[in-house]
């Protein structure tokens, strides 16, 4: 009977653990598709994902049943999202986020942020209540096992349904049937039924009413704005008999597909800025997005254009609706690649780079603040499009900067890099404060450029501290850490602290949660450095951001089968070996492990980054085999992650390579920690 009953809480505490893993992913991704330019933001959803999961196993041995709360809250938190259509006020002059100009409820950035962690806090509490109580249920290494179980299939079903595209009410429907056999039965069961299918109903509801489109970075919109009308429109509902599309990005205008004759001139300048037209014979387009730059250097007679894609499904939307059908010429050949990982592997050179627009509405990875685009715009980037451009090529680089000092950055970084003033061009009569249009022209056959046309110059303007791979934010004036985001922090710190004050049992927060604590946020700062180092060494895509979470986890399946076999009695040796693999990653630089290889690249950055992410579990896996009060170590590990979360924001000033001297902080504490309630006889097991 005790082995049927102990059965059926692993299978609950697996669900529960997948669910609560699954349901992370798709809060982070779906939020930030419904409130304006939280793409910028949804480190702070992880963070809130964190606290609540970490709240919830303090809150194990509370009588009252949250998760019977959950679906009213869930139900009354969402449908609140789609119809209040809020958005976070992006307008910093020292840091540069891209937005336009959309009528919604704007609310500024330490107030909506701090609500909607709050919110999701308060979700992943009434969660994680019964991982709390089902952790204690087994020895504390066998629940942590089928705890990163659950969290790797978890990972596993968000990944498929993203490469199956399936929109989002796919994705709820999946955590609903994941949550019923985890809610009570009782007379409310039956009214959280019809709380979760009402949910589904108004998810699935605003997915076909706004003919969502669901890539694996933004919710998608096709509007036809042909003749001063505008009509959404749905994929294979049409041909492409209008000339002009626009494309929705998380509700934000992101691109038009336009014909060649209403395009802006900006596309034009490279063919036309010149005294003699240049004969391009092939090209490289960079954030090619729906092909209007392709177009344009097939109009103009390139023979060859590789054009370089993140996203799949804009590239696809772009076959389809595009007025001018770039795609389907056989001179061009599409990549759904990474533009840095792409420019890793080709060998070809280019008698004309063009950086089109590339700029994105999201980050790269939850646990980072590197958005999708930040590692094209470093000194190590514009180094390797130097070296992939033709004795007389040309880099072409345009966008709304918005401030003169961003210009005057990328001026300077590319004067670094070519020895050469760059050529600026700036259209006259169509800047305002919120845009300043500009194209910046570097490279060998810059300075063939006719600069006596209106709007050229030749100057690098103020200097700046250049983006570099290790401190990859262009769009921060200077290494600093802003005043909104200190404020923002300080909030959820202060709240954090409070909630944990006001829940946690009476004795639980003694010397017996420090280590773990400490290790937490020591871990969360690894975590981030070495998702921002694959990325960079093998491309920002959303693929490999989900494929490297997936290798961290089974890093911290191994030390935990490890930690369970062989009983480590020198824990000091284990740190030993930790503090030596720290110093490693921070002594050698990233760019030795950038080999044309691909495999052996990834056996060493494996072994180089997971390393310490390895000895770190093995030492956590080790102190919590041992743990008695299995609920609370694992919610102060989870509580010490919002502090490892918080601490991340410091690389927008020193960057992430410093992170790792960070981490061994919070690794020495945890093991003075350790040593400390040895002494003091606490017991441990």
């Amino acid at each position: 009977m005790r082995s049927t009953i102990l059965r059926y809480e692993a299978i609950r505490l697996f669900l529960l653990s997948f669910l609560i893993l699954f349901l992370e992913l798709v809060c982070i991704r779906w939020l930030s598709s419904y409130i304006l330019y939280l793409g910028y933001f949804t480190n702070f959803v992880l963070l809130g994902c964190l606290l609540g999961m970490g709240a919830g196993t303090l809150l194990a041995n509370r009588k009252v049943h949250l998760i019977n709360g959950l679906p009213i809250l869930l139900f009354v938190f969402l449908t609140a999202i789609l119809f209040l259509r809020a958005q976070v006020n992006t307008q910093f002059k020292d840091f540069i986020y891209f937005s336009t100009n959309v009528a919604t409820l704007r609310l500024p950035a330490y107030i909506l942020l701090p609500l909607i962690f709050i919110a999701v806090t308060a979700i992943f509490t009434f969660l994680s209540q019964d991982l709390g109580v089902l952790l204690t249920r087994f020895a504390p290494l066998k629940s942590y096992n089928l705890n990163i179980l659950g969290s790797l299939a978890g990972i596993l079903c968000f990944t498929l349904l993203g490469l199956l595209a399936l929109p989002s009410w796919v994705w709820f429907l999946v955590a609903v049937f994941l949550l019923i056999p985890l809610l009570p039965s009782g007379r409310s069961f039956i009214m959280n039924i019809f709380l979760l299918a009402g949910l589904i109903v108004v998810i699935a509801v605003s997915d076909f009413a706004f003919a969502n489109i669901w890539s694996p970075y933004y919710r998608l919109n096709i509007l036809d704005i042909h003749d001063k009308s505008v009509q959404r429109v749905n994929p294979g509902s049409l041909g492409t008999d209008s000339d002009r599309f626009l494309l929705l990005a998380n509700g934000i205008g992101h691109q038009e597909f336009i014909s060649l004759e209403k395009s802006p001139l900006f596309y034009l300048m490279p063919y036309t800025a010149f005294s003699n037209k240049p004969d391009y014979q092939n090209a490289l387009v960079i954030g090619a997005g729906g092909g209007n730059d392709v177009a344009f250097a097939l109009a103009n007679g390139v023979q060859k254009v590789d054009a370089v894609e993140i996203d799949p499904r804009i590239a696809v939307l772009g076959k389809e609706f595009h007025p001018e059908q770039p795609y389907n010429d056989p001179r061009v050949t599409l990549y759904i690649d990474d533009a840095r990982s792409f420019l890793h592997k080709t060998q070809t050179h280019y008698d004309l780079v063009i950086f089109a627009l590339p700029d994105s509405l999201v980050l790269a990875a939850s646990t980072s603040n590197i958005r999708l685009e930040s590692y094209l715009f470093t000194l190590e980037c514009f180094q390797s499009v130097k070296e992939h451009l033709q004795p007389n090529g040309l880099f072409v680089l345009y966008n709304y900067y918005r401030y003169d000092w961003l210009i005057n950055k990328i001026d300077n970084m590319l004067f670094q890099v070519f020895n050469e003033s760059p050529i600026n061009h700036r259209y006259i009569g169509v800047n305002s404060e919120d845009t300043l249009f500009a194209t910046i022209y570097a490279g060998p056959k810059a300075k063939e450029i006719d600069i006596s046309q209106p709007g050229f110059s030749k100057t690098t303007g103020e200097t700046f501290q250049p983006a570099t791979d290790n401190w990859p934010f262009l769009y921060l004036k200077n290494p600093s850490l802003p005043v909104f985001y200190s404020a923002i922090l300080v909030i959820i710190l202060l709240f954090s602290l409070i909630l944990i004050i006001k829940i946690a049992p009476k004795g639980a927060i003694n010397r017996h949660g420090w280590p773990f604590l400490f290790m937490g946020a020591a871990f969360t700062l690894l975590e981030a450095k070495s998702i921002v180092n694959f990325l960079l060494l093998f491309g920002s895509t959303w693929l490999v951001n989900s494929l490297v979470f997936f290798a961290i986890l089974l890093v911290v399946l191994l030390a935990n089968i490890l930690a369970a076999r062989f009983r480590f009695s020198r824990v000091w040796l284990l740190y030993a070996l930790l503090f030596l693999s720290l110093a490693i990653n921070f002594a050698i630089p990233l760019k030795v492990f950038l080999v044309p290889n691909l495999l052996i690249r990834y056996v060493l950055a494996t072994v180089f980054l997971f390393s310490p992410i390895f000895f770190a579990n093995l030492i956590y896996s080790t102190t919590f085999r041992d743990t008695q009060m299995v609920n609370v170590a694992f919610g102060a590990n989870l509580l010490g992650s919002i502090i490892g979360g918080a601490s991340e924001y410091l690389s927008l000033l020193i960057g992430y390579r410093a992170l790792v001297l960070i981490a061994g902080i919070f690794y020495i504490l945890a093991f003075a920690a350790f040593r400390r309630m040895k002494r003091v006889n606490i017991p441990m097991g």
